[in-house]
Formats: structure tokens, C-alpha cells, sequence
């Protein structure tokens, strides 16, 4: 198989750096357009939703612009550096993700999508390494990509992959269905915390918390890391409701021992006080007698007042991070003061209702455990598949995927390869189509085959056999 080397700018039609929409315009933001940020980037391979939107009007305004079906988004600013997913419908994104079209004639982007997510070491090692990480458009053009010249082969390597794609898709999208759902079980029982249309009684946040447990951040001066030491959480080291383990650096217990105040315990929220402001998470049973930095605080629920999972959706809420808001300070590096975080208020409800929402919320948990240990099993094995992807000697087994190949091959692609033909009675013989149209399309090409004697049909013991000739 031949191998060519060029550079990406050599394949691509076009790429373009999102841009935010005025925030002080509201009509900007009251629309139907997908607006893609890095957070909406979750591993699947198609984006076609969004968590904010943008209008018709921010479009026409030159406020943001729209990234065409095909188009590939790349996350070029920021931590994860290299996040990827390929436009569905069209979408517009904010100054982290760039757009690329490539030229098809050249390589299919689901190609160019899986060397992206193969290549994101690569990506993340291009980056400028200033305060926040940046791969701007110019080195980005200027790195070299190896891709085998064949489109066909390419789409057999696009095949062989989107079998494990797929299911990983599958389960992200069944952990974004359980998290939609509990945050929707929220609304429906606590509704939204600024605007509290339940009436329940409010209190400051100071007045939930354990009586010997004040509201704090923790270890100013970190020191060294330390790989027998006390882990401690940073601001990022909080994502999608969840702690990083893997992520925490540890100090000294020294330097911890002078900590005992921000220490904390199963079950306690923890919250970023700083950039990320208002990621949040629950202290689960492995990270007890965590510690914490200067950009996190601890909030240790009273359980007489508010449960955990309670408290840690109500912070998590975006009403609650408009309130947050509200009281932060910066422009380009936003902290809230822990005098103002202890006196936002938030409707606390009966605790027999919070303690059943608990028991509920904890059944969704343990169906999105399964799935996210299933994902990361998937993953693990797609990285071992995506290393054999881009050999150059790489041998592709096509009997797995032929039912996705033959809607596409040509009767010149199949009457010279008798593997393939055999492929073809094989498929027959199972009757395994996973539609009426993939059975007519298949038929159509047999019956051609027949006709050029390329395959021939035997009837015996009252049965009809086909037969490579």
C-alpha cells in the first residue's frame, strides 16, 4: 500500500477560528444554531447538538459563522488541545474550535477525523506552551500528515474503525440521556434555584454546612509533588461533575498536616472558586481526606438540612452559576471571594424529598457507571486498533465489514477480488441485512455477477447454492 506524506495545508480547502457573539446582545443567542464548544466535544465522532445556541441574527451580523456537513472541528485553545468531532448539520463554534474542510480527492474526512484522534500527542506537543495552550492555524498548516494514497483503501480503514466508533458513540450518547435525565428529576421536584417557583425556604450557603465545618479553600503553597504524599484538587482537576483521580497532584504531609481545616470527607461538594468557576463535584469514598488548593472550596453538607447529591446538583445547576456570577471579580481570570459564596442563598427543601431524589439519582449513577466503565473499555481498545490503522503494511480484514462495503463497492469491485465474492455469497447464505434497501442493493449486484458468470447458482436437495466460479 502506498503511503504519501504532505502537509495539512496541502489537503485542506479551508480552515477558520470560531468566534463568540456579542454576550451583551441577548438576540444573538436566542436562535436554533448549534453553538460548539470544547465541553460539547465528549469522544463521539458526529457533533449535531449543542449546549448553547446562537441565532440567525448573530449569522447575518457577522457575529459567528456556520462550519458546512463534512467539516472537521478541532479544539486549538485551551487544555485539551486537539478534541475532534465532524459536522453533521451545520454548526457554529466559539474561538477554541477550528473548522477544516479537506479535499475529498485527497482524503476522506472520517480519514482525517481518525488520524486527528490519533495524532493528538502529536497536536497537543505543536501547541504554543504559554499560560493557556494555543495551536494556531499557521503551525497547524505546517504539520506533516502520512496517509495512504488509495481512497479506497482509506474508506475500508473508515469502515473497519466505525464498527468501534459507533459504540462508542452508542454510549455516550446513552451517559448524556442519564445525566439529562437526572438533571430534568431536579427540575421537576426543586426547580430552578434563582428563580425557586417551589417557594421553598432559602438559606445561605452558611447555614447548610456542617457546624464545625466552615465553608474554605485549602493549601496555599503546594510545594513539590510529592507520589506518597496527600492528594489535593485544583480548579481543573474538576469535569463533568467529577473528580480527575488520575489528574491530582500531592503534597507533602507536612504541608498537609497545616491544612486541617480544608480537609475533606466522603461525601462533601467541591467547587471550583476560580477560572472554571462553580465545577463541581462529590468527594467520593477513595478521595477521603483529600485536601485542596487556593481555586477550590469545600462545602460539607449539614445532612440534617441537605443531602450530597442535593446540594452537588443544585451547585451544578446553571441557575446556580449565575448567581455565582453575579459576585465574581476579573475579566480574563474570574474568582469568587469565599464571603460572597458563603452568603448566596439556595431553596432548601424538605429532606425526606431531597433523600428520595438521592435514592433515584443513585440508580442513574450505577446505570452511568456501567456505561462509562463500558466506554473506557471501548476506547482502550480503539487505541489499540487505531495504532494497526495507520501502518503502512497494515492488512485490512474486510469479512467484518462488508455489508457496509458492498453498498458502496462497484461490480468492478467485487468481479476481480474472489474474496470478496465469496464475502458476497456468504452474506447471502446468513441473510444477515439490516434493511430491505441493503438486501435490494445487494441483490441488484449478485444478479449482475450471475450475468457475467462471476458466480454461479446450483440447486440441490431442492436448495438454491451460489457458488464463486
Amino acid at each position: 500500500m502506498e503511503f504519501i506524506t504532505k502537509r495539512i495545508e496541502d489537503i485542506v480547502l479551508s480552515m477558520k477560528t470560531g468566534r463568540t457573539p456579542n454576550t451583551k446582545e441577548p438576540l444573538y443567542f436566542d436562535g436554533k444554531i448549534p453553538f460548539v464548544t470544547p465541553g460539547d466535544l465528549k469522544g463521539q465522532m458526529y457533533v449535531i447538538s449543542a449546549v448553547r445556541i446562537v441565532s440567525d441574527l448573530a449569522i447575518v451580523e457577522n457575529q459567528a459563522f456556520l462550519h458546512d456537513e463534512d467539516t472537521i472541528l478541532l479544539t486549538t485553545i485551551g487544555e485539551n488541545i486537539a478534541k475532534v468531532a465532524i459536522v453533521n448539520n451545520p454548526v457554529a463554534t466559539n474561538q477554541q474550535v477550528t473548522g477544516i474542510t479537506v479535499k475529498k480527492n485527497f482524503i476522506l474526512p472520517q480519514f482525517f477525523y481518525y488520524w486527528v484522534y490519533f495524532n493528538k500527542g502529536l497536536l497537543n506537543f505543536k501547541a504554543n506552551r504559554a499560560t493557556i495552550p494555543i495551536l494556531n492555524n499557521k503551525s497547524l498548516k505546517s504539520i506533516s500528515i502520512k496517509y495512504p494514497k488509495s481512497l479506497e483503501f482509506q474508506r475500508k480503514v473508515v469502515e473497519q474503525l466505525n464498527m468501534i466508533q459507533f459504540s462508542i458513540d452508542n454510549r455516550i450518547e446513552m451517559i448524556e440521556i442519564l445525566n439529562k435525565l437526572t438533571r430534568s428529576i431536579y427540575h421537576k421536584n426543586f426547580g430552578d434555584p434563582v428563580n425557586n417557583q417551589k417557594d421553598y425556604p432559602l438559606k445561605k450557603l452558611s447555614q447548610i454546612v456542617k457546624k464545625d465545618k466552615i465553608i474554605t479553600y485549602g493549601i496555599t503553597q503546594a510545594g513539590p509533588h510529592i507520589e506518597d504524599g496527600v492528594p489535593y484538587i485544583k480548579s481543573g482537576d474538576i469535569k463533568d461533575g467529577k473528580i480527575l483521580i488520575d489528574r491530582l497532584n500531592k503534597t507533602s504531609k507536612k504541608i498537609a498536616s497545616k491544612y486541617d481545616r480544608s480537609k475533606c470527607e466522603t461525601g462533601d461538594v467541591v467547587l471550583s472558586i476560580r477560572a472554571s468557576i462553580g465545577d463541581c463535584a462529590i468527594v467520593p469514598l477513595e478521595l477521603n481526606g483529600v485536601n485542596l488548593t487556593q481555586g477550590t472550596a469545600r462545602v460539607s453538607p449539614n445532612l440534617e438540612i441537605v443531602n450530597s447529591e442535593f446540594l452537588f446538583h443544585t451547585i451544578g445547576s446553571d441557575g446556580f452559576k449565575f448567581l455565582v456570577s453575579k459576585h465574581a471579580k476579573g475579566v480574563t481570570f474570574k474568582e469568587i471571594s469565599l464571603t460572597k459564596l458563603r452568603l448566596i442563598e439556595i431553596p432548601v427543601p424538605d429532606i425526606e424529598l431531597q433523600n428520595e431524589f438521592s435514592v433515584i439519582v443513585k440508580e442513574l449513577y450505577s446505570l452511568r457507571d456501567y456505561f462509562e466503565e463500558s466506554l473506557s473499555l471501548m476506547n482502550t481498545f480503539f487505541q489499540s486498533v487505531l495504532q494497526n490503522a495507520f501502518k503502512a503494511n497494515v492488512k485490512i480484514d474486510e469479512e467484518p465489514i462488508f455489508k457496509e462495503l458492498i453498498k458502496k463497492f462497484t461490480i468492478d469491485d467485487l468481479k476481480g477480488n474472489k474474496k470478496r465474492l465469496q464475502y458476497l455469497v456468504d452474506l447471502f447464505d446468513s441473510k444477515k441485512f439490516d434493511s430491505l434497501e441493503d438486501y435490494s442493493n445487494a441483490k441488484e449486484k449478485l444478479f449482475q455477477l450471475i450475468e457475467q458468470d462471476k458466480i454461479t447458482q446450483q440447486f440441490t436437495d431442492n436448495s438454491l447454492k451460489l457458488q464463486v466460479k
